[in-house]
């Protein structure tokens, strides 16, 4: 109860567009700022000089307390915001006959520091461009304007880099002003593959605080195997949907794992009819991000595979595995191997579980082909 209460509340972050702090005026001095030359139509980048030749432009600094007040009003009866929106303006009156700087976002992204700083007194002259499509963003001071969709991946790089370089301002659009593009389920499966793909800082500070604590305990430390099921959970927090009809998955788990051979993967089979076999999956945490996606996803515990007609494996005595081959008996089992063949030769219901999980083994053996 607990989950389902903490992600219908971050699914629902408000997507914030910034464009309540910009009033009419300023938008108007923007598309003087930019639609002279029609650049947001054409999608080639400006090449690092013309972005250097920007850095390089000197400009008058603001001063929110000058002496002339004839100029502009004193800070001491301006809010802070209107001190904010006057040094925007300010500075884009100064920059009225430059051309405008088409950046990649991943390039705005990798910028920090005093590059940075520089960058966004001249925001009025930069178009940051969408990774995928012949489309550009705005800036107004430190803020890039609009909520835009994004695939997963794209975000999850952008954000990395955000972190490392310390962008705050890419840190936040990524975080309130990006959705993830609507994944297959399949795709979802495909992301619980890769646990190390992603520094353990970048997935945690993608999730809230409350999260954090809800899935990773007081401490909030995520556990490097749990990076690929939390890269998914950040996907359902941050708005992400599956496409398609309502998909159902089954995650095949051992009754113990004493005596297990082979591999650590755990078998998730889909609706779909697709078999993966997912390395040091956290089942737990993985049912409960699946379904706040709006998967039925149920779990099959066996503690019996069938394997032939001579030959089975089965729990034992100190709830350890034993293969059996008619009178022989050997301590061990494959249950990877042997419950993927189950699966594919349609003998989950000569498992002795198969009263247990009737419903979901009927299910699974009705969709192989």
């Amino acid at each position: 109860l607990n989950f389902c209460i903490t992600t219908n509340l971050y699914s629902q972050v408000q997507r914030n567009d910034n464009l309540s702090e910009v009033n009419n005026e300023d938008l108007k001095l923007l598309e003087i700022n930019n639609d002279n030359t029609n650049e947001d139509e054409v999608c080639e980048l400006s090449d690092d000089k013309k972005l250097l030749e920007l850095l390089d432009f000197k400009l008058k600094k603001y001063d929110p307390n000058p002496k002339e007040k004839s100029d502009i009003e004193s800070a001491g009866q301006m809010t802070p915001q209107e001190v904010k929106q006057n040094s925007i303006r300010f500075y884009n009156e100064q920059l009225l006959e430059l051309d405008p700087v088409k950046l990649a976002i991943e390039t705005f992204t990798t910028l920090g520091g005093d590059t940075l700083a520089s960058l966004i007194d001249r925001s009025s002259k930069i178009l940051l461009k969408h990774p995928n499509r012949c489309e550009f963003f705005r800036m107004y001071g430190n803020q890039v304007i609009g909520s835009f969709e994004f695939p997963f991946t794209k975000i999850l790089q952008l954000y990395a880099t955000a972190i490392n370089k310390n962008n705050e301002i890419a840190q936040d659009f990524i975080k309130t002003q990006l959705s993830p593009a609507s994944m297959t389920v399949d795709d979802a499966i495909m992301a619980l593959y890769d646990d190390y793909g992603y520094q353990q800082n970048v997935i945690e500070s993608l999730l809230p605080e409350d999260v954090r604590v809800l899935f990773f305990g007081e401490n909030q430390l995520l556990n490097i195997a749990d990076v690929a099921e939390s890269k998914l959970l950040a996907f359902s927090l941050l708005g992400g949907k599956i496409s398609g009809e309502k998909e159902e998955i089954f995650v095949f788990a051992p009754d113990s794992k004493k005596g297990l051979l082979g591999s650590n993967e755990t078998i998730v089979f889909t609706s779909t009819g697709k078999i993966y076999e997912v390395p040091l999956l956290n089942i737990p945490l993985a049912l409960n991000v699946m379904r706040s996606l709006g998967f039925s996803a149920k779990i099959i515990i066996l503690n019996h595979v069938y394997i032939d007609s001579d030959t089975y494996c089965k729990v034992g005595d100190a709830g350890i595995w034993y293969h059996f081959t008619r009178d022989q008996k050997h301590m061990g089992c494959d249950f990877l191997s042997n419950t993927v063949n189950s699966i594919k030769n349609k003998t989950l219901t000569l498992s002795e579980s198969y009263i247990l999980f009737k419903e979901s083994i009927d299910r699974v053996t009705a969709v192989i082909k």
